[in-house]
């Protein structure tokens, strides 16, 4: 390997964030924002259990620290944990100081289930912040599949593009609930989302799961690291996507 070479692998290794795997297993991993929510989580949990899945849920720490109970059963069924911040704030708009904060109240929230993953809250944020994360220890977990179920109230519409979207080593973005609860972010108008109802995002997970489960196993996020290599990339700009 040249020395550009060697130079890009490690700046990918230091600022990239996980967006998927590459795999010829037929795997994948749903990862689920904002939880955990009492209503929403536990019929998340029902449906993956049904199809014998496994997922990460990326959870935020004021939610969880409110409901230990359904924090024990989300790891009670095999699925793993992730850290996504303490009360959802976007990242670039903080301190230093308040996004490390942020990370070490959410996983005092968490313990001892915490994994070493962490997704930011909309999927934003900096250099500064990547290396932060980095230091700290964690892997921040993106996604190439984004389901947009925060603004999609159809579930046919939202189950055929992760159909289609959907390949080996893919992280798909989904939500068990909306921890904003309707507030606009980004200017998005709360008129256009279906806030905060899971129903459509529910019944697209149910067609996915009977759809492809002969076809794919779902599993976890640090299980799918283990079935190849990880596709890291610089992920820098504001997204509009929900996460």
């Amino acid at each position: 390997m040249n020395p550009k070479s060697v130079l890009a692998a490690s700046v990918r290794k230091i600022l990239g964030s996980l967006s998927h795997v590459v795999t010829t297993e037929p795997v994948l991993s749903l990862t689920f924002d904002d939880g955990p929510d009492a209503d929403s989580t536990p019929q998340v949990l029902a449906l993956l259990e049904k199809h014998q899945a496994r997922g990460t849920f990326f959870l935020v720490g004021q939610a969880a620290a409110s409901q230990p109970e359904l924090v024990n059963r989300i790891v009670a069924g095999g699925h793993a944990i992730g850290i996504h911040s303490w009360d959802h704030r976007a990242f670039p708009g903080l301190s230093s100081r308040e996004r490390r904060q942020q990370i070490r109240d959410c996983k005092r929230a968490l313990q001892p289930y915490v994994t070493h993953l962490f997704r930011p809250p909309y999927g934003e944020q900096t250099v500064v912040s990547r290396l932060e994360a980095f230091v700290m220890g964690y892997e921040v977990v993106g996604w190439n599949v984004n389901s947009g179920d925060w603004h999609e109230s159809n579930p046919t519409v939202l189950s055929e593009y992760l159909l289609r979207m959907v390949e080996p080593g893919a992280i798909v973005l989904l939500h068990d609930t909306l921890f904003d609860k309707g507030k606009p972010a980004h200017g998005i108008d709360p008129a256009h989302s279906s806030w905060p109802d899971r129903q459509a995002m529910l019944r697209a997970l149910e067609i996915v799961l009977e759809r492809l489960g002969g076809r794919y196993r779902f599993v976890t996020v640090p299980e799918l690291l283990d079935s190849g290599r990880p596709r890291r990339t610089l992920w820098f700009k504001k997204s509009l996507a929900m996460s």
